[in-house]
Parts: C-alpha cells; sequence; structure tokens
C-alpha cells in the first residue's frame, strides 16, 4: 500500500469480529480477529484498535499487528499484568462474534528488496517481525533479500521463539539475546560488515532510541534506520485529513474531498 493508500486506510474505519484469545506465555496474550469486510494491507503494520462493546475512557489503542495477511486474520500480540488497563480489561471480555474497530493497517515497516533487512527486536515488539517473516514463509513470495533477526529479551524466553527459528534457511536467520552489551556488539558488527543494510527496531520506547542514537553514532544514515513509532490517534487523523485534503485540492487523479471525506 502507497502512503496516501495507508492515509486513506485510517480514516476509513473496519468492523473486524472476535474469534479466539491465546495464552502465549505467562501475562502475554494473542487475540485474533477476522475483518467483516476483506482487507488489503502489508505485513509489519500497525493499526488502531477501538473497543465498542463497552464505554470506556481511552477506547484506542495502537497494536503492531501480530499474524501476516497470507493467514487470512487479524491478531494482536500484548502483555495483560495483573491490574490491567480498562482498555486490556475490555479484551478479556471478548467472547466469539463480539466486535471491534480498526483503522489503518499503517506504518513504515516494508521489506527492502536485493538488501539485508536487520530486525532487531525487544520483548513485545517481535510482532511486526514476525508478521513480516511469516508472509514470506506462508506465501512462498519472491524475496532476494536477506533478513537478520536479533531478538533480546530480559529473561530467557522468546515470543514465538520456536516458530521463527524454524524459518532459519540460506535467507532467513534468528539470533536470540539476553545480554544488552552482547546484543550491541552484535549490532556493530553488522554495520562494518555491510553499508547496505536497512535497521528496523521494534521494542519499548527507551530501547528503541537507543539503539536508533548508536545506529547514527556508527555511521548508518537515518534513511536506513525505520522505528514502529506510534503517534497519538487525534495528532495522525488530523494529519491524514490535511494531506489528503492538500492532494485534492492539487487534482490528484481519481479523487474528490467532500465535508471531510475523500472518495475515489
Amino acid at each position: 500500500m502507497s502512503l496516501i493508500n495507508e492515509i486513506k486506510a485510517v480514516l476509513t474505519p473496519k468492523e473486524i469480529v472476535f474469534k479466539e484469545m491465546k495464552k502465549e506465555d505467562e501475562g502475554i496474550y494473542t487475540f485474533v480477529f477476522e475483518p467483516v469486510k476483506p482487507l488489503e494491507w502489508r505485513a509489519g503494520k500497525h493499526a488502531m484498535f477501538f473497543i465498542t462493546h463497552k464505554k470506556i475512557d481511552k477506547a484506542m489503542r495502537l497494536f503492531s499487528i501480530s499474524s501476516c495477511p497470507s493467514e487470512n486474520k487479524i491478531a494482536i500480540t500484548t502483555k495483560i499484568g495483573e491490574n490491567p488497563s480498562d482498555y486490556k480489561k475490555a479484551l478479556l471480555e471478548l467472547r466469539p462474534t463480539m466486535k471491534m474497530k480498526l483503522r489503518g493497517p499503517m506504518g513504515p515497516f516494508v521489506l527492502q528488496q536485493a538488501r539485508t533487512n536487520c530486525f532487531i527486536a525487544g520483548g513485545i515488539g517481535i510482532t511486526p517481525f514476525r508478521s513480516m517473516m511469516k508472509e514470506i514463509d506462508i506465501s512462498k513470495q519472491k524475496f532476494n533479500g536477506i533478513i537478520k533477526l536479533l531478538y533480546i529479551n530480559s529473561s530467557d524466553s522468546f515470543l514465538f521463539g520456536g516458530e521463527l527459528k524454524a524459518m532459519d534457511n540460506e535467507k532467513t536467520s534468528t539470533e536470540f539475546f539476553i545480554d544488552k552489551q552482547v546484543i550491541e556488539n552484535r549490532i556493530k558488527q553488522m554495520v562494518s560488515q555491510n553499508d547496505n543494510t536497512v535497521f528496523f527496531v521494534a521494542g519499548t520506547k527507551q530501547m528503541t532510541n537507543s539503539i536508533k542514537e548508536m545506529l547514527i553514532e556508527l555511521g548508518v544514515k537515518k534513511k536506513n534506520i525505520k522505528t514502529d513509532t506510534f503517534i497519538g490517534y487525534k495528532y495522525f487523523i488530523s494529519l491524514s485529513e490535511n494531506i489528503l485534503y492538500i492532494l485534492c485540492r492539487h487534482n490528484l487523479p481519481g479523487m474528490v474531498y467532500n465535508n471531510g471525506k475523500v472518495k475515489n
């Protein structure tokens, strides 16, 4: 999907139907949905998910999608502790056939052909990378690049670890880390070995910022660093509407702006 199509996707809410919940590990759950209407999207994206079965404050959360398009489902994977937020309590209350709403998917993660794609994941940040790697594995799509997944977690427990490791082949490899210094040394090695590498970073805000700063200090160009950054819902909606309005004012073929809506 192009940037324009992703913006249009954000401005168009879609209904999704809850199918099941799976416990992946202690305190980590996957919620599986099916879109009511066919949904076009690319692996590695995130979306806005809205609680609709009850009224709560902050009824929207952004999640990376952990499933891939070829699985024909939308799945989100998240941590839920002993004292969950109202939003996560509402997730746990979902039963089959209940609905939520989604805006998107969107996001900066797109696999680069003919290049080395270095995925750096921290904890639950593995979800978009699982999506991208699974899509290649299931669809058997032509991919002439290389994927190096560097996955760190503070405990020796890695979400989707067995599944990811099973995808290892001549073009794809997964390495697990529990020590920050060790993974930083591996990243430095990656930078020194290949200047044609694109780095994708997903994890906590602190981890993402730290890795990004280190890559820049090592001489990696900013255009070759992709982070799974979530911005505010109201800001993104406003920004999207303004961008589309400008495009339509400049007579983008096939688009008409009418009372806050974009029509093809």
